[in-house]
């Protein structure tokens, strides 16, 4: 009984590692697409004259086709990020560097702050795989293994995909987002999550998963809003200096179909019930036909 457990266990982890080797192919393939440009389309309507009141200090809400924004407060201020910076970790690493090299984790990469993401000295990962702890259980050291790995260089690239977005008030100076001087603000945040969507899918793709068995360890999707109906994926994070944060984007349905709507908080006290409340404002006060 225990070897086929084990059997089981073995054929379901390679077939999702299958399937999102194949994925992460394409999006290494394609990352040179260009970005939608950005439009009004007549066909939302926004009823409330005002956004929601929510505890955080920044939020924006928009579609994410077309990058039409729904609502917003405060939303081209500069916040700390915390460890939403690991979604711009990821697009650097997907951008410039090849994300099947190998790197040995040394104790240096775990003997920084936190312990998400169990790894171990001496196991080695490719960058792709690194993406999984980085994403799901928003490891610190998957972060400081990227960063040893490429000799510090991925911090220039994190910025240069920032900028390459649009977005303005972005500043990045490490990968994990512990320091309160990775700071950008909604606005940036709602460009550069479209961007990724479109340039690096496989970002978006492991973000949302619940799980992953890797040959090591599996981790566990740890973001507040996985387990809520329609998330289609992407990062919250929290330091004392940035409170709560997320990039989020969920399927939303309407009387003209599903549309995918994104959300960014930044400064919350509570990040599940403000995007509940955000959520429930697009529900009852816009409309899509």
């Amino acid at each position: 009984m225990s070897e086929m457990k084990h059997l089981v266990s073995f054929l379901f982890a390679s077939l999702l590692f299958t399937t999102l080797t194949f994925v992460s192919v394409q999006v290494f393939s394609y990352q040179s697409q260009p970005i939608a440009p950005i439009t009004s389309p007549s066909a939302f309507r926004v009823s409330a004259t005002s956004g929601p009141t929510i505890s955080a200090s920044a939020y924006i809400i928009f579609d994410v086709e077309t990058g039409l924004v729904l609502a917003e407060r405060d939303s081209g201020t500069p916040y700390p990020i915390a460890s939403v910076t690991k979604l711009f970790t990821a697009a650097a690493i997907l951008e410039s560097f090849n994300p099947e090299a190998t790197t040995t984790i040394t104790w240096r990469d775990v003997a920084g702050e936190g312990e998400s993401g169990n790894l171990k000295t001496q196991q080695v990962y490719t960058y792709r795989e690194l993406l999984f702890p980085l994403l799901l259980t928003s490891s610190n050291d998957a972060a400081d293994a990227l960063w040893r790995a490429t000799d510090g260089v991925l911090l220039s690239v994190m910025q240069s995909v920032a900028s390459s977005s649009g977005a303005k008030t972005t500043q990045l100076v490490d990968a994990s987002g512990l320091s309160a001087k990775n700071v950008a603000s909604a606005n940036d945040l709602r460009l550069f999550a479209r961007a990724v969507g479109e340039k690096y899918p496989f970002v978006f793709d492991v973000s949302r998963l619940p799980q992953y068995i890797g040959e090591y360890t599996g981790w566990r999707n740890n973001s507040p809003v996985a387990d809520d109906s329609g998330y289609q994926g992407g990062k919250h994070g929290y330091t004392p200096a940035a409170g709560r944060t997320l990039v989020g984007e969920f399927s939303e349905s309407f009387t003209g179909g599903k549309r995918t709507i994104g959300y960014v908080i930044l400064g919350s006290d509570n990040l599940a019930a403000d995007t509940e409340v955000l959520r429930d404002f697009v529900a009852t006060e816009v409309t899509y036909e």
